[in-house]
């Protein structure tokens, strides 16, 4: 199972475009590297991935900024349905004190639902069922007034359904670019240890590749003769612990 790199997308995307253009561009490397499988057409193809990166992370970009458009433009049209409905129902709730039906009738004997579902269905109910009781229209709300306060809640409807289409494109991109991502550095990994072996002994030119070439042990190399002395040390210490203590006679 390929490791999770750790680089950042613009510096996984810098290393892999160093390896492949210096490759092509270096005809020592490219002949030593061509021996192995490497040739114009294997690097094109790593050059390909590189590029189906780059755009994989242009369109990811462009959907997530058209998803935060989305979600103020739904919050803007939530504050604006929200205030819509909360004004109509003061209202109505002074109008109608003394007559309840017609509270439940406007679904106004419940508290007003928070959750976007739920209020879009109690804004249509409210605002529909008010053109019916015209005595609201001597508090302010007529005709017309009832119609562009329902365009209100119509407007929160479809910048939900906006917003959502937005975040679903967002979560796509997303994962197109990770899959992109994913396969142009499976690609460069085994690149670079072909490229090691075709370029052993060539110090220069694996650097070249952005591949550093090791000239002396790692840190775990060199640690290693102390750590195995430090445990047969310690394993001797245990075994003459446990050891019996012989009795005189």
């Amino acid at each position: 199972m390929a490791q999770k790199s750790k680089k950042s997308i613009p510096q996984n995307l810098h290393d892999a475009q160093v390896a492949i253009d210096n490759s092509l561009a270096d005809p020592v490397i490219l002949s030593a590297v061509s021996e192995f499988g490497y040739n114009e057409e294997k690097l094109g193809a790593g050059r390909t991935l590189h590029g189906e990166v780059l755009q994989a992370v242009h369109q990811q970009k462009a959907a997530a900024g058209a998803q935060q458009i989305a979600t103020a433009e739904l919050k803007k049209a939530e504050t604006e349905a929200f205030a819509a409905y909360q004004d109509l129902a003061k209202v109505a709730r002074a109008v109608f004190a003394d007559n309840p039906a017609n509270l439940v009738t406007l679904g106004l004997d419940q508290k007003m639902p928070r959750s976007t579902g739920p209020f879009i269905v109690a804004g249509y109910k409210l605002f529909n069922n008010a053109a019916d009781l015209t005595v609201l229209a001597g508090y302010g709300y007529n005709a017309d007034r009832l119609t562009a306060e329902t365009a209100k809640i119509a407007a929160y409807e479809q910048a939900n359904l906006a917003q959502e289409a937005a975040k679903g494109a967002a979560q796509q991109a997303t994962a197109a670019q990770r899959d992109a991502l994913k396969a142009l550095n499976a690609w460069v990994a085994q690149y670079r240890k072909i490229a090691r072996v075709a370029l052993r002994g060539n110090p220069q030119a694996l650097e070249k590749l952005g591949i550093a070439a090791r000239t002396s042990k790692t840190a775990a190399q060199r640690a290693a003769p102390a750590k195995a002395a430090a445990t047969r040390a310690a394993n001797k210490a245990a075994a003459e612990e446990e050891e019996p203590e012989t009795e005189l006679v």
